[in-house]
């Protein structure tokens, strides 16, 4: 955003510029992502500069923002696309495993796309109304900190202690954030959580040592497809896996694996085959979804 121009068409003092919006109010209610607007050097001096993130409820960027947008800072919109941004807080573990090849391929299929692609799809969503979609939640309802607590949770920041795994270990499912990975908890005899919408859903192993057998149990939930399709990767490595019956009725996805001796392991799903629930069932359930996991139960060989 260098070089950007602080002045509106009829010289009038601008604050702010960043990306594609409409409509005077739209910094009161839409997210702007910090790598999409600049703003003068005295903005800070007005409103007072980025806060603690522990000390407030909304995120410290969208605290920022709102502070600017109430206090009568006038914004700018660029009126076109200016930068791609790829959150981390959109990715489960994205800060143990830090990786970039799935930027990389975006951003190479837009080249491929051609220069009015981004275009073409800023059409498509506002017909769609899917423009503009993306607004700021009651930030009254969470205490100071709620937030970014979670966020550190999605990214990995936070994570269970590792410790040597000793036995026969079962991990429940719990309702830690896990971004874009992973739905809320839900029941049946045994809590569980559906993958999506991301296609690659990670799990986080937090124990060290060797070799070990892992069970991924499936629950035999309403709509749960069938696992043949579903490869499993061990730190991004595709492991040979098979699929076995329990008596309570779920399936597993089971495979041996080695964990790694000093640190935690991320194991990987892949699910091609992503659906709603309400194409199935007409229960209404439109999110995109690609298989339910409970217990993951680890035992290691002998």
């Amino acid at each position: 955003m260098s070089g950007c121009v602080f002045y509106g068409p009829d010289g009038s003092d601008i604050h702010w510029v960043t990306g594609l919006f409409t409509g005077d109010d739209a910094p009161l209610h839409h997210v702007f992502p910090p790598s999409s607007f600049a703003h003068r050097r005295r903005v800070p001096d007005m409103i007072g500069p980025w806060r603690d993130p522990s000390l407030v409820a909304a995120p410290p960027d969208a605290d920022f923002l709102l502070r600017g947008a109430r206090e009568g800072l006038r914004f700018r919109s660029t009126g076109r696309v200016t930068v791609h941004k790829f959150a981390a807080g959109h990715r489960y573990l994205s800060y143990v495993r830090p990786r970039s090849d799935e930027q990389r391929a975006l951003l190479k299929s837009l080249d491929r796309l051609g220069g009015d692609h981004v275009e073409r799809l800023i059409e498509k969503s506002t017909e769609r109304g899917r423009f503009m979609a993306m607004r700021y939640p009651d930030f009254d309802r969470y205490p100071a900190g709620f937030l970014f607590d979670a966020n550190r949770w999605n990214k990995g920041l936070s994570r269970p202690p590792v410790s040597p795994l000793s036995g026969r270990t079962v991990i429940e499912q719990s309702d830690k954030p896990r971004a874009l990975d992973w739905y809320a908890l839900e029941w049946d005899k045994r809590a569980f959580r559906w993958s999506g919408p991301n296609p690659r859903p990670r799990i986080l192993i937090p124990f060290s040592g060797g070799k070990v057998t892992v069970r991924i149990r499936v629950p035999s939930v309403p709509a749960a497809p069938s696992l043949d399709r579903i490869s499993v990767f061990v730190e991004e490595q595709e492991v040979n896996r098979r699929i076995e019956q329990e008596e309570s009725g779920a399936s597993a996805l089971v495979f041996s694996a080695e964990l790694r001796p000093h640190g935690e392991t991320v194991m990987t799903l892949a699910t091609p085959a992503m659906f709603c629930p309400d194409d199935i069932l007409g229960n209404g359930d439109r999110r995109l979804v690609g298989v339910p996991v409970g217990d993951v139960v680890i035992e290691p060989l002998q």
